[in-house]
């Protein structure tokens, strides 16, 4: 009897953990007209490819070897830029932000109407996220192994 049990409890919990993992976050329709005013009033998007940019630059040489070794040139960092589809990453901006409150969203774009839109000269101070910073870092990495087939 205790084997059944035992066999019982072993099925159940082997069922249990079987469980899809929780679909992405997603922001409803209003917080997607906020982060879409957001990012129109912050100027992201040109922030993302400053960021994107000085992450290929740091990307351009190989420096573990002796002499560095040139990865990619200033011409392909170039075409990896130019191809970028920001509408498409937009996706994970909608993600990532969807955990901000609509209230928190509004007092955002306020400040950066207050300010002009951008938090630095050359709009290199941006809001990001862990995410955000892995999606973006993972675009450019895959784009520099296509280019350098």
């Amino acid at each position: 009897m205790k084997l059944v049990f035992l066999l019982l409890f072993v099925m159940s919990s082997l069922f249990n953990a079987q469980a899809l993992p929780p679909p992405p976050a997603m922001a409803n329709s209003s917080q997607q007209k906020l982060i879409d005013e957001f990012i129109e009033v912050s100027h992201y998007k040109e922030a993302l490819i400053n960021y994107a940019k000085d992450y290929l630059e740091l990307k351009m040489f190989d420096y573990s070897v002796d002499p560095p070794k040139e990865l990619i040139t200033k011409e392909q960092a170039r075409s990896i830029i130019n191809g970028f589809n920001f509408d498409e990453f937009k996706i994970s901006l909608y993600s990532s932000f969807s955990f901000i409150p609509e209230k928190n969203l509004k007092e955002l774009i306020q400040f950066h109407k207050g300010i002009g839109g951008k938090l630095s000269k050359d709009n290199s101070v941006f809001l990001i996220t862990p995410t955000i910073d892995l999606n973006i870092k993972n675009q450019m990495d895959y784009a520099i192994e296509n280019i350098q087939k």
